[in-house]
Formats: structure tokens, sequence, C-alpha cells
């Protein structure tokens, strides 16, 4: 994968991004701040940071890579096959920020702090839920 689609999604992923947050239910507005970094105001919640990334198995170190540069509330990884580390996912969520995946954060987009938000496949009664998608056959 070139290096330019991993920190940063391609153009159509960024649309899609947008366009997601055009029409979720708790988006007011979605305020384009940088490449792949944006504020998102919330219909009666805080307004949050966002970062938009294409890592494929978004990591802890990628984490640092992104909080370093960036003051975010929540760091997204955008494609449907990419996914979160379980480090990285609890090293955003003990230092309040959320870690997820473009469908966990459409759920996260409700909560008042996103990075309270638990994943399907953490939860307790997933069920063999993974991340919203279905279940294990």
């Amino acid at each position: 994968m070139p290096d330019q689609f991993v920190k940063f999604p391609r153009p159509e992923s960024i649309t899609f991004f947008e366009n997601a947050m055009k029409y979720h239910s708790r988006v007011n507005e979605c305020k384009y701040l940088s490449q792949s970094y944006y504020e998102i105001y919330r219909d009666e919640l805080p307004t949050i940071r966002v970062f938009v990334s294409n890592y494929y198995a978004l990591s802890v170190s990628d984490y640092y890579d992104i909080v370093t540069d960036y003051k975010i509330d929540c760091l997204v990884t955008i494609s449907n096959w990419n996914k979160v580390t379980q480090d990285a996912y609890e090293l955003g969520k003990n230092n309040g920020v959320g870690v997820f995946t473009m469908s966990e954060f459409s759920g996260a987009l409700n909560y008042e702090r996103p990075c309270e938000y638990i994943r399907p496949i953490d939860r307790d009664d997933n069920d063999g839920i993974v991340s919203g998608f279905g279940r294990f056959h």
C-alpha cells in the first residue's frame, strides 16, 4: 500500500466520510480543518475533533503518530477492511481518545464522550458480532 494511503485516505474515502457525517442524525456540521482533520458539531453533544486515517491495522505507533501532531477526540480508520488493534483501542480509551473503525465511529458519535463507546466486539453480550457486520459462522 503506498505511503500516502496509510496516514491519509484516498479522496473517495474522504468523500465517503464527509457524506456519512452529512447524513448522521447527531451531526450538525462537519468542518474541514486540514487534510484528514475535522471538527464535528453534534446535536445536543459537545463538539469533537476527528482525524480520519487509512491504516490497515491501526496500531499503538499509528496512534502516537497522530496524537503528537493533532489535538483529537477520535481517530478513525476509514476503509471497511481496516481494523484497530486492541492495544491502540485501549490506549486511546485510557487517554480520552476514541480509536475506531468507521462503523464503530458512527455509533460513538451518539456518546457525549465518544471514547466511552464500547465496540461491539468488546461487549459482554456480543454473541460473536464483529464490528457490527455480522456473526462468526
